[in-house]
């Protein structure tokens, strides 16, 4: 069981009350559809706070907003891997922090 297991089991649960709010059919479409959408609204706000969109940010609002669109991205991610089974923890250690022994 990795360290993002809670947080996995947590996102699950929230988007289990969403479809419950929203009429949404149970599954994990749905999810991978939300995914999309959210990675689309987080590169929209990182070219607006690197000012190459037509929408502006200020400054000052940039950072949070950048960091709201990443909560939504990393959520569903993990909601999507609790629903279908993968531990995002050891699956993100095997793909990725594999590299952190090679010099």
């Amino acid at each position: 069981m990795s360290d993002l297991s809670e947080l996995q089991r947590r996102a699950a649960g929230i988007t289990r009350r969403y479809e419950a709010a929203f009429g949404i059919a149970p599954g994990e479409d749905w999810i991978v559809f939300k995914l999309q959408e959210e990675l689309g609204e987080l590169t929209q706000a990182y070219l607006a706070a690197t000012g190459r969109s037509r929408h502006r940010v200020e400054a000052a609002g940039s950072p949070e907003r950048l960091g709201q669109e990443i909560a939504d991205v990393v959520g569903f991610a993990l909601a999507l891997a609790e629903r279908l089974g993968i531990d995002a923890g050891a699956a993100l250690e095997a793909k990725w922090l594999r590299y952190e022994a090679e010099p």
